[in-house]
Parts: C-alpha cells; structure tokens; sequence
C-alpha cells in the first residue's frame, strides 16, 4: 500500500496569536502523517459533514494528528503579509483561528476586517476567554457573520478537529463552486461573442459591411417608437438605385460590379455616414434614414448631396464609369407612421423614380394601389379582442421529480374567419407593431386567471405561466392591474407565473427591472422564456427578480444529435441551479428528450411528449386519464411510461 500522505485541496491553516504555547496547542492537535490516521479522518469528516450522527468522543481522541499544514503568525499585521503570500503562492489559507487580544499591535477583531477587506473567502475561528466586543460590534466592524465563529479558551481538542474539518471543507466546496461559476461565466462569455459575430452577420451586408434590409428596418422601428407622438422629431427615408447595373455586370463581370457596389457604399459613408443611418437593402439598390428632415426643400438637399458624392467616375481597371442613381424620398410622419407604410412606399416611389429615368421622386398617394393586409388583419384582431373570438390554449408543464403536472402555460389561438386557424406568429407580431399587445395581453392574464379559478374549484391546483411582450414590461400601473385581478378571483400570486422573453426585457432595462420587481412583490413568479436566444448577461440575471429560465426548444430539439445543442442545455441548466432559479425545457418532442433532461438534473419540462396545447374543455378531459396528474390532484392514478 502507498503509504504517501493524500493531498487534501483547503488543508491550510494560520494560528494567529501572541502566545507561542498556543502554537504548539494546535499543532499537537492538528498535524500528522499517519496514513491509518487519514484514513480515519476522512471518515470522521464525511460524519461530521453528512449528517450520520453524532461524532463519538473517543474518534476525535484517538487521532494525535490530521492532514492539515499550520503556520503561525504572532502579530495581525504578520498574519495579513502571511495571507497575501500564501495567495501570490497560490496554497491560500482556508481556515484562521485568530487571538483577540495581541498587543501592541492590532487585535483580532480589526486583524480580521483588514484579512476580509482583501480576502473575504477564508473562514475565521475567533478564540479568546473572553471577548472585549459584543456580537453585534464584531458584525459592524467585520461585516461577515457567515464566515465567523468562536472558540472559547481553553479550548478542547474535540471542538478544534470538528470546526477544522467543518470549515476547510466548506472553504474548498465554496472554491470548488466559484471555479464552477466562473467556467460557466467563461462558456457563457464565448457564445456571447459568437452570438455577436452571428448577430453583426445577420444585420449587416457582407459585401459593403454596411447594415442590411433587416437592419434598416429595425432602426425605422426603434425611431418610431421613440417618435410615437408623431411631434417628436421628423425624417427622410432615401432609396437610391444604381441604374444599368447589370450592363456593368455583363460586361465586366459581377467581380468589378461588387468592387463599384462597395466604392458606392464608401462615399455614402463618407458624405453622410455622420448623420444618416446607411443600409444596403438589395443588389444595387441602397437605403439612408436621415433625421430632422422637416421639410421636401432640406430632402432635396440631402438628395443633391448623395448625387454629389458618386458624381465623380468609379475607376474600373483602365476605365472610368460614371454612374447614375434614382432617388425616392419618403417623410415621416407625412408618408407614413409605421415603418411598413414607409419601406413599402419607398419601393413604390423607386420604382416610379427608375420608370422616370433618374428622377428624384417625393411619395404621393397616387403611387399606392393596394389596401395593405397588414391593416386589415389589424383591424380584424382589435375586434377579435373586443368580442372576445380569441380562444386559449393550454399546455402543461411536468416536474421531473416527482413526474407530475404543476402548471401550464397559456397560449393563444384565432380562429379567422376567412384565414382560418392561426398561431401567435401569425398575428402577435401584427399586434406588437400596431398597439395592439397590450390589450391582447390583460385579455390573456383575464382569461388565464379566470381558467385557474374554475379548476381550483374543481380540486386542481396548478400554476398558470402568461406570457408578456416587451411593451407591457414597460406599463406602469401592470403591477396595480395584475394585484387586482388576483384579489378579484382568488388567485394566489404565486401560482401566476408570467413569462418574459430576453429581448423584452433588455429593450428598456431600467424600466423593465422596475416593473419586474414590483410584479414580484406581489408573489408573482417570473421567468425568462427562449432563454439562450437572446443578450441577457449574467449581471443583470443575478439582479433581476427571476425566478425561473425557460431553455428555448431550438436547443431542445438538437440536444440529442448536437454536441453544441447538449453543452448549452447543460450549462444552462447549471447555471440556472447555481443561481438558484428553477430551469424548464419547452419543446419536449420525444422519450429520448425526457430522458435526457431528466439525467441533466433539469426541473421541469413541456412539449408534445406530454401534451399538445389544447383548449380548456379537452385539458380537462385529458386531465381525468392522463399518467401524468399526481393522485392527490383528483384523478385516478396511472403507470407512466
């Protein structure tokens, strides 16, 4: 047998007092090689920590010696130097049994607050026969009651080996976790500056490097949210188009036309990149946003500006080729209050400016033939809401420990008329963009607290998840309305669960934090949905009021097939229990999938293996036979599969 002594990670101890004996006390008490010794100090340490049971006097006597390394300090200002070169070493210290009184020098007390004020980890161990502060000044002064302990002299050996092994050992679980914490940090700091590179990709034209169509319409977006008055500030949307460009093209080959493509987006840069926002939306086609336009004469002079930048030839190998543009101008908010009308219009216009041969080309209302779908499809949906036509569906969510349902989340569905059956995609996006998520989403919390008012009567207890857009994160008075609804019918705030993308919640932090913590002052739960796919940092996680992630079923899916899918499942998932929040997958598909989660540690799940989203009526249909109800629930119980 190897009779080397084992290494134990945290095994550092400093003895910090005036008096030498005091030294020997805890060295005797403390060290040893023994290999039988260690053994049995392992064991004694997994009693102590895990709870077997009392510790037998006579264990803790018949060990002479343990596996701990101790230095000696005799003075606080020794100690601190000690301190800071055991972490320069990189053995810090894991545990200080520190004297009160050391003159002349400081005394324990203010030892400890200077060692914490740099080294807050390391567990303390105040041993004194008496103490010149009372408990609540040692807190004032230190500041760290959760790391502190005291010792009485004299002091038995049984008292030293337990607070020895107790602490040390938590000491190295606490290092163990910040090492868990920081490679999760490190994961998560990675695939955010990939996401970064994906997310600068999605929004910019890899040709030109300016932003794309995509781009463009999201900074229209942003613009008229803050211009929602239609006073706040007037601008020009500019289409321009390269005309014969695929003369050019043909005749020198896409090679030479790219290279004149990116000279255009150069000078465009150059000339106005400082005040307008400059996009390329398509082939040869380009895009300029440019604010305090307030009048069709300072258009103009903008529209002079951009032909003045590419006036001069574009040198093509050995020739110089002159190129024109068409230009069409739309105004807001005269053109257009929403940044379809003004997109749209703007292709309208260009398309009269190139049939004019290189005009410049305002908008007129003579230009737009068709009744936009997108307006009508609004219309229909405000009166959807008022009458009440909407319908909600509900699809459970199971805790993987106990296999049982504990909630489900409420999602809508319309019923059109002419369209037919629809899903949020179809129409919630419409509903955002044209005022109308507000609305939809207090019709939503009614209906879903509504719902779990009929099944408490009916003996079943779950928890209802509604989900929030962005907009409404940023209501002031949802906190009042939200606290009212639940008075009215009952509700336990804390079986309301409301779910909040990423997106939402960092369009407007500040605001968005605010109203969070109010809602969760009522109760409230509140839990980040598609978690993963959007620009939460760790920061603003750790100090919002959360308390659930929902892993978004794009990784879900994949996990089983993708190593990248299945790491970012697992960090997450450990990252969620590391910061305390409960973790669910949505998406669930398959046995596979379940079953994967399940050994993943995650709390909970949702998805088509349990059920699909199904009106009330058929939940509860589904409810009286399904494996998945716990017995107490009211139905009766069945084997799961």
């Amino acid at each position: 047998m190897d009779s080397a002594e084992p290494e134990i990670k945290g095994n550092r101890i400093l003895v910090v007092d005036d008096n030498a004996a005091i030294h020997d006390d805890f060295r005797k008490v403390l060290c040893g090689k023994n290999e039988e010794r260690a053994r049995r100090v392992r064991a004694l340490e997994r009693s102590v920590l895990d709870g077997d049971g009392d510790v037998p006097p006579e264990s803790l006597k018949t060990l002479e010696a343990s596996l701990y390394e101790v230095d000696s300090a005799f003075q606080g200002e020794e100690a601190l130097e000690r301190v800071r070169g055991s972490e320069r070493e990189g053995r810090p210290y894991a545990l200080i049994f520190m004297d009160v009184r050391m003159p002349p020098g400081w005394d324990g007390i203010e030892t400890i607050r200077r060692i914490w004020a740099e080294f807050p980890d390391i567990e303390m161990v105040v041993c004194t026969a008496y103490s010149d502060y009372s408990w609540e000044e040692i807190l004032e002064k230190v500041g760290n009651g959760e790391r502190l302990l005291f010792l009485r002299k004299p002091f038995d050996t049984v008292s030293v080996k337990q607070m020895a092994l107790a602490l040390t050992r938590k000491w190295q679980l606490t290092r163990r976790l910040q090492g868990y914490v920081r490679q999760l940090e490190a994961e998560v700091s990675e695939r955010t500056k990939s996401e970064e590179r994906l997310r600068f990709e999605a929004s910019h034209d890899p040709l030109t490097g300016l932003a794309n169509r995509a781009s463009l319409d999201r900074h229209l977006r942003t613009a008229l949210e803050g211009h929602g008055d239609q006073s706040a500030g007037r601008f020009g949307l500019f289409y321009l188009d390269a005309a014969r460009f695929k003369e050019i093209n043909d005749t020198l080959g896409y090679r030479n036309g790219d290279r004149i493509l990116g000279e255009i987006a150069s000078r465009l840069e150059r000339s106005l990149g400082k005040v307008a926002f400059v996009a390329r939306v398509f082939g040869n086609e380009f895009a300029l946003m440019v604010p305090s336009i307030d009048s069709e004469e300072a258009a103009r002079k903008v529209a002079r500006q951009i032909c003045q930048a590419l006036e001069a030839p574009f040198a093509v190998e050995s020739l110089q080729l002159e190129v024109r543009v068409s230009i069409s101008i739309v105004l807001y908010p005269d053109h257009g209050v929403t940044a379809d009308e003004l997109m749209r219009r703007a292709d309208m216009t260009m398309w009269e400016a190139k049939r004019a041969c290189g005009e410049v080309l305002f908008y007129e209302p003579k230009f737009d033939q068709f009744s936009p779908e997108r307006l009508t499809l609004l219309g229909e949906l405000r009166r959807a809401i008022a009458s009440g036509d909407l319908q909600v569906y509900y699809q459970p969510k199971v805790d993987l420990k106990s296999g049982w349902v504990e909630g489900f989340e409420a999602l809508v569905r319309w019923e059109h008329p002419i369209r037919g059956f629809m899903y949020p995609g179809d129409f919630v996006p419409a509903a955002e963009r044209g005022g109308l998520s507000e609305p939809l989403s207090l019709w939503m919390l009614q209906k879903g607290i509504e719902q779990w008012k009929q099944w408490n009567g009916k003996g079943w207890d779950f928890s209802v998840s509604i989900n929030l857009s962005a907009k409404e994160l940023l209501v002031s008075d949802l906190p009042v309305l939200i606290g009212e609804m639940l008075r009215k019918h009952g509700m336990p705030a804390h079986r309301l669960v409301l779910e909040i993308t990423e997106r939402a919640m960092m369009e407007d932090p500040a605001r968005a934090r605010e109203t969070m913590l109010a809602v969760s002052r009522l109760g409230v739960r509140l839990s980040i949905d598609d978690f993963g796919v959007g620009y939460s940092s760790l920061v603003y996680l750790r100090n919002s009021p959360v308390n659930e992630i929902k892993i978004d079923r794009s990784f879900v899916s994949q996990m089983a097939d993708s190593n990248d899918d299945m790491t970012i499942v697992r960090s997450t998932i450990s990252l969620g229990q590391t910061l305390g929040l409960k973790v669910v997958a949505e998406g669930v598909e398959n046995e596979r999938d379940f079953e994967l989660l399940k050994q993943l540690s995650c709390d909970s799940v949702q998805g088509h293996y349990i059920c699909e989203a199904r009106p009330a009526g058929e939940i509860e249909s589904w409810l009286t036979s399904t494996p998945w109800l716990e017995p107490s629930q009211g139905a009766a119980p069945a084997a799961k599969s």
